[in-house]
């Protein structure tokens, strides 16, 4: 976990997130990740972790909300996702 911690921290500056933003797994029966806006925290279902490719898109993907402050998929949301995913 201790290398998601390090990928959270690298995207938190990307997106210049200064919030204190906590990453935990989980096992999610229909979802790959969910950030609470309440408590801050970055969920990341269990059965992924192996998957460092996609935990690192999941946890930008997961900032992106954050950023914006809205769980919606906009034009504006994929935007900033892959302009701080440089793609």
């Amino acid at each position: 976990m201790n290398k998601y911690r390090i990928i959270l921290e690298e995207a938190k500056k990307e997106f210049g997130i200064t919030d204190k933003i906590k990453i935990r797994t989980k096992y999610m029966k229909t979802k790959a990740a969910s950030i609470s806006f309440k408590t801050r925290t970055v969920k990341i279902n269990r059965l992924l972790v192996d998957n460092e490719d996609f935990v690192h898109y999941l946890i930008y993907h997961e900032l992106t909300h954050y950023k914006l402050k809205t769980a919606s998929h906009s034009s504006a949301f994929w935007e900033l996702l892959y302009s701080n995913l440089g793609e």
